[in-house]
């Protein structure tokens, strides 16, 4: 005689059936090349998508809210990337650039803190600098006015910060044309260690 099954409780049941669906859910999730758990793992997965090598360059940068704001420099193109979509399944939110011969300007499309703490700003960073320059200056032009930034280096990069003055009320108020470059105008120039211009670029 068949010893007979004693049925799974009804809690066991329900949780059986929680653990199957959160499987398949994960199995499909995995399929369909969706967010990986971490920001610079999904960054890497979509650059060998693009068949780009190992970075050269990597730079982050922290914008306002404390979130992450990453440059890298593969051969003549840089890829920049910060996280969105929450903080359990994370995305990169990718800009890839492609660059010209020697140094070029790129903006960070996030406002930053400034280094001393006095607010937020504009960023800008140079890439490929000349080897031999000991200082750089950026001069930027937009609806707002002409501003003069001085190039802070970080790495193989110099990063400029700029903004309005702020209004009547202390507030610091910038619009699009402070984090889309076309809609400037910039003359970038690079120093040596005796003061002297050795290259100057503008866009």
């Amino acid at each position: 005689m068949r010893k007979k099954r004693t049925p799974w409780p009804r809690w066991a049941k329900i949780l059986r059936n929680i653990l199957l669906t959160a499987l398949l859910g994960f199995m499909m999730w995995d399929a369909w090349g969706w967010p990986t758990f971490f920001f610079h793992a999904d960054l890497r997965r979509t650059e060998r998508r693009m068949l780009f090598p190992e970075p050269e360059l990597a730079a982050e940068i922290e914008t306002t809210g404390g979130v992450p704001y990453r440059i890298e420099l593969v051969g003549d193109t840089a890829v920049t990337a910060y996280p969105s979509h929450g903080t359990f399944f994370t995305i990169a939110n990718k800009s890839v650039h492609h660059l010209k011969k020697g140094p070029n300007l790129i903006c960070i499309s996030r406002p930053v803190e400034l280094p001393d703490g006095t607010g937020q700003s504009a960023c800008y960073a140079a890439l490929r600098p000349p080897e031999n320059a000991a200082r750089a200056v950026l001069a930027l032009h937009n609806d707002d006015g002409d501003f003069l930034a001085e190039g802070i280096r970080k790495g193989e990069i110099y990063l400029f910060y700029a903004r309005p003055e702020p209004d009547e009320y202390g507030r610091v108020q910038m619009g699009g044309n402070w984090f889309f470059l076309p809609q400037c105008t910039y003359e970038l120039a690079f120093y040596d260690a005796d003061g002297n211009v050795i290259q100057e670029i503008s866009g």
